[in-house]
């Protein structure tokens, strides 16, 4: 782990010097890690900033004198034909990100975007949902149906873009894609079941980069998913399973992956 800790320094020190334009980070099987049972909520009143899920109504992200762009309410929840899968997307800006992080973390506390995702149900009796696709594109020329980050991006306009855009630098991306290993941990809906790390610094970015990002998922069923950014929880801070095995992960926990 020390060798994992220096790779990880280095990394976020070259970063700094050479900029996040020339870099992606693979996002791999082993920054995939499950949460423990009904620790981490997720969903309304909560400290989240709700990105993807399922609403009838508008998602705020609103708290104290923070104001963030609006979460995509897009997401099947039951019902519709595209239940069992989704690719959509949510944009905004590395500043907001570091307004939100502000918000409810000490200074310097925060050095990497860790999504928290909440599954429902697995479909079609396969014993795993599929995460299907995870990057983050670094100020992409254009975006579908044009929304305006640097405003407050609604739902609809979230819900709207589809994974639409051209341009932009590829700064984070899933590999092996798809990554079929995310079996439901018996949370139910309302509680994070894994943290997946981006290996992306928020504070290596200017403020008015645009961030783009864009989430596939198969093998889903009736209710919704939900992927959020957790006010609770610092990467260093998200706790440690005692029990739990990474099954299809690696048989890695969080004790071995080391804390960012």
């Amino acid at each position: 782990m020390k060798l994992q800790t220096a790779i990880r320094v280095l990394f976020v020190f070259a970063w700094s010097l050479i900029g996040a334009s020339v870099h992606a980070d693979m996002i791999e099987g082993t920054d995939i890690l499950p949460i423990p049972q009904h620790v981490t909520g997720s969903g309304n009143g909560t400290l989240d900033l709700r990105m993807f899920t399922f609403s009838g109504s508008e998602i705020q992200n609103v708290a104290g004198s923070f104001n963030g762009d609006n979460g995509n309410n897009g997401l099947p929840q039951g019902g519709g034909a595209d239940v069992m899968l989704f690719d959509e997307s949510y944009v905004t800006t590395a500043g907001e990100l570091k307004a939100y992080f502000n918000l409810n973390f000490p200074s310097g506390s925060i050095n990497e975007i860790v999504l928290y995702l909440d599954l429902n149900e697995t479909g079609g009796g396969q014993p795993n949902n599929t995460l299907a696709k995870l990057d983050i594109i670094l100020n992409p020329t254009s975006i579908q149906g044009s929304p305006n980050p640097f405003g407050d991006v609604s739902s609809a306009p979230q819900a709207a873009i589809n994974q639409g855009y051209t341009g932009g630098t590829t700064i984070a991306y899933l590999n092996p894609q798809p990554a079929a290993n995310l079996p439901v941990n018996n949370q139910g809906a309302g509680f994070a079941d894994y943290a997946i790390y981006t290996g992306i610094d928020p504070f290596g970015l200017n403020d008015n980069d645009v961030l783009l990002f864009n989430v596939s998922m198969r093998l889903l069923n009736d209710g919704a998913e939900e992927v959020f950014l957790s006010g609770e929880y610092s990467p260093g801070d998200i706790p440690e399973p005692a029990t739990m095995v990474l099954l299809a992960l690696g048989g890695l926990t969080l004790l071995a992956r080391g804390r960012r």
